[in-house]
């Protein structure tokens, strides 16, 4: 197994499945950092050295946004929405559905997981 940070990737899987593992990593940017770093199709993570591996940690730490940084910035954005005290903020607020879905049979899920958030 390769380990990045917290996340467990499989050695005998292609390099780019791999990578999207990783919370913020999606396949168009597993794509991006495959064709920086070189690496052909059918590469797997056993095949990597060691230099080849400290390059891709440093552009997975220095210049792309990961888990904390992403939910960082949803949280603020939804944060924005209390302030603001918009239609969307408040359906946050409710822990109701917020893009219009059907409340009367399909909301149950949203319903039974209420999340309390500061709003100060």
């Amino acid at each position: 197994m390769f380990t990045y940070k917290q996340y467990n990737l499989d050695i005998k899987r292609d390099i780019r499945l791999s990578l999207q593992l990783i919370y913020g990593i999606g396949w168009l940017k597993s794509i991006f950092i495959c064709s920086r770093l070189g690496f052909s199709y059918p590469f797997s993570l056993n095949n990597i050295n060691l230099y080849n591996f400290f390059i891709l940690t440093y552009i997975l730490d220095f210049f792309t946004w990961l888990e904390i940084r992403i939910k960082r910035i949803i949280f603020q954005n939804i944060k924005n929405l209390y302030k603001i005290e918009s239609y969307k903020g408040i359906r946050h607020k409710d822990s109701l559905p917020v893009r219009g879905q059907r409340t009367r049979t399909n909301a149950s899920t949203k319903k039974r997981y209420k999340i309390i958030l500061d709003t100060d």
